[in-house]
């Protein structure tokens, strides 16, 4: 089982280490396994990770934030295939 079930939430760089704190506390207190991914360079918006849907939801009923659309999370990965797919025939194509 993979950390599918994503929370997207604002996280103002000023707030950034207390609020991360209070989150890793609040999981580890709980026993919620999680991950933070990458925020977008310029961005204040993160997203958190988890392996169920309903820690998730908690997630959102204690922190805030929105439910990412499983949709689409499942394009950005097909769309990681459909990227290596193209770069491996022009690579073919384009030998060194």
């Amino acid at each position: 089982m993979g950390y599918d079930h994503q929370v997207e939430m604002k996280l103002a760089a000023r707030d950034a280490a207390g609020r991360l704190r209070r989150i890793e506390s609040w999981c580890a207190e709980w026993e919620i396994s999680f991950r933070v991914l990458d925020r977008f360079p310029g961005s204040e918006t993160i997203r958190i990770a988890f392996e169920d849907p309903r820690l998730a939801r908690a997630f959102i009923g204690h922190f805030g934030g929105v439910l990412v659309d499983d949709r689409e999370i499942e394009q950005a990965i097909c769309g990681d295939g459909t990227d290596e797919d193209a770069y491996d025939r022009f690579a073919s194509e384009y030998p060194d």
